[in-house]
């Protein structure tokens, strides 16, 4: 975090203000559950993307592919094998946030990841392969690919009957896209870019069911918007975060906006958009600050709810970790339009060196505990990988900075008991 994002908090003097108290619809108590999954309030959830690269295995030789859900990565996350679901499940857990899930055109199963989670009772949010704009949307038109990428996880195993596979809560449409802008196919440079690229990437997957014959039932949309400070489509809203929640009001109710027509019918679309979709955005600012901002301004975004999508707690102590994750329960559990966290990360990701080992729960030891099946998609060709042991302190991080996942643990009451020796 700069420090002129610490001096802006700080400028801003704000004042706490409570969340509203009406629960969002569907979201909390046994609403908008199935077969014994927990609510998304209060969320409980941890980013996943564990890349087998560590630094007895640097991936020297290209990446890994990055869809984590599918089969051949289930010595990390099933049963035999490491069992990181269950893992995030002892930690109390009760969701797991998903990158890349949909579109790198994996052909490899993606049921057996979900079953595991069923077995679990954890809600699964997968999420969109979102960081190649200009190469599967052309002029930020991303209706075709999402509508395909959605299609084809429906028979990899995202579907089941005539309905998403129980274990599947959300769905991420994309990751922090107001970074489109900065594309160089974005001429002229602005909010258009992003604000089209989402909104038909929303009418994409919404056609997808359609066509597939699937009911939403319980699954959620959403898209996590990064914390920068921007303005919205429409100019009436600046701030980081919050920006990414007035271009989706606005658009969805004037998609013209983005210089858009949807597929969908606009009626169908809103209506959506009214019961389906989730507000979210990622940050690596203090909890309090936070709070305080989203909060002050969130009225006029109500009834929808909003999570964190990742919480980075970049360079915070374990004290500080376990201060801000008991506070989120607590505000998730006042029943207002708060539904909790997703915890970033699970594993230090190796492979992006710098400031990026500042984060993970764990870190990689030297045990090898055997391989991964073949993993694989349009980027990454087949292969297997090591899958070692993961340990709970990140060691090169000095004093209490290093123990992210007992902070976790404690805060959320539950266990490390479920890590195998390391």
């Amino acid at each position: 975090m700069s420090a002129a994002f610490i001096f802006l908090a700080l400028a801003l003097g704000l004042e706490k203000v409570g969340l509203a108290s009406a629960a969002p619809n569907g979201l909390r108590g046994n609403d908008g559950t199935a077969d014994g999954f927990p609510p998304l309030q209060p969320l409980r959830a941890v980013a996943y993307g564990a890349l087998p690269c560590s630094p007895s295995a640097p991936c020297k030789e290209g990446l890994p592919s990055e869809d984590m859900v599918q089969e051949g990565y289930l010595p990390q996350w099933g049963l035999p094998g490491r069992d990181d679901l269950g893992t995030i499940k002892a930690l109390g857990g009760n969701s797991i946030r998903l990158y890349h899930s949909f579109g790198l055109n994996s052909t490899k199963d993606h049921g057996k990841f979900l079953d595991r989670a069923q077995e679990l009772k954890l809600n699964v949010m997968p999420g969109m392969h979102s960081n190649e704009p200009a190469g599967v949307c052309p002029d930020f038109d991303c209706f075709e690919s999402w509508k395909e990428a959605t299609a084809e996880g429906f028979k990899l195993g995202y579907q089941r009957g005539e309905s998403w596979h129980p274990a599947v809560a959300a769905v991420i449409l994309m990751n922090e896209p107001d970074f489109y802008e900065n594309d160089a196919m974005c001429k002229p440079a602005g909010a258009w870019c992003r604000v089209k690229a989402v909104i038909s990437a929303l009418d994409g997957i919404l056609t997808a069911e359609r066509e597939a014959g699937v009911e939403p039932g319980r699954v959620k949309l959403a898209v996590t918007w990064s914390f920068a400070m921007r303005r919205s489509i429409d100019g009436t809203v600046e701030g980081p975060g919050t920006f990414g929640f007035q271009d989706m009001v606005a658009a969805v109710a004037n998609t013209s906006l983005a210089g858009y027509k949807p597929r969908t019918p606009l009626k169908q679309l809103q209506e959506a958009f009214r019961t389906r979709w989730i507000h979210a955005l990622n940050t690596q600012a203090p909890w309090t600050f936070v709070h305080e901002f989203v909060s002050q301004h969130y009225a006029q975004f109500e009834p929808t709810p909003w999570f964190i999508g990742e919480y980075g707690a970049n360079g915070q102590p374990e004290a500080t970790i376990k201060a801000d994750l008991d506070s989120m329960q607590s505000t998730a559990a006042e029943g207002g339009s708060f539904l909790g966290a997703a915890v970033f990360q699970f594993q230090t990701a190796y492979n992006k060196g710098g400031s990026e080992l500042n984060f993970g729960l764990f870190s990689l030891g030297r045990m090898k505990l055997g391989e991964t099946g073949e993993v694989c998609d349009r980027k990454s060709p087949c292969r297997t990988w090591p899958v070692y042991c993961l340990e709970s302190k990140l060691s090169w991080l000095p004093d209490t900075l290093a123990l992210r996942a007992e902070a976790v643990a404690s805060a959320w009451d539950g266990s490390l008991s479920a890590l195998s020796s390391c």
